[in-house]
């Protein structure tokens, strides 16, 4: 069961992430967003709360985002805070990762994508 709120959205695992995820919470994210890769191809993960994210962080997202992408998943995120907008464009994941302004226009895309064959 996940540590951080979870719900199902189409075929999308949305994961409510925390307010900081740092080396406090990373391990638990790391442990949760694997737990989620068993039975989900896609993952969301809603930074909507989030207001800080360390370099831990960072490496647990791209770690998933690897994984996933070696059985054809997808990791996606969307409602990035101003701060961790920054961060993902100083350190190229705005570049490695899908990212959306909110949860309803990525789940939107996601699902005119699986439609569209």
């Amino acid at each position: 069961m996940s540590s951080y709120p979870v719900h199902i959205t189409e075929t999308i695992a949305v994961v409510q992430l925390p307010p900081r995820i740092d080396s406090v919470t990373s391990g638990t994210l790391d442990q949760d967003l694997k737990d989620l890769q068993r039975d989900h191809s896609t993952i969301l993960c809603d930074f909507s709360g989030t207001t800080y994210i360390s370099s831990m962080g960072l490496r647990v997202l791209l770690g998933t985002q690897k994984n996933m992408a070696k059985t054809g998943g997808h990791l996606l995120v969307c409602s990035l805070s101003s701060y961790v907008q920054e961060v993902f464009d100083i350190s190229g994941f705005s570049r490695i990762f899908t990212v959306y302004p909110s949860e309803e226009k990525a789940v939107s895309a996601i699902s005119g994508k699986s439609g569209a064959g």
